[in-house]
């Protein structure tokens, strides 16, 4: 897998041979960042772009940035089933 980076935020890079095209995402952030590309100059140029987007958004005062999810799962067992 390759990265390429751009204003601090990271993308991890994967070819997709279903798609016959690179395929990237943005990592770390809570929001859906995927692009793609068919060469080099296309990939980054839609990485920078899906940047600029997500950057532009969390300035708008409707769109705060989303939180963190504790990847906790509570859950509450019958006594029974319990060892």
């Amino acid at each position: 897998m390759k990265t390429m980076t751009y204003k601090g935020y990271t993308a991890e890079i994967i070819y997709s041979d279903e798609d016959e095209c690179f395929v990237g995402h943005i990592v770390n952030i809570d929001a859906i960042s995927g692009f793609h590309g068919d060469t080099d100059e296309e990939l980054r140029d839609a990485f920078e772009n899906m940047v600029e987007l997500y950057i532009e958004t969390l300035e708008e005062p409707e769109n705060p940035p989303q939180k963190h999810f504790a990847r906790r799962f509570l859950s509450r067992l019958r006594q029974a089933l319990h060892l």
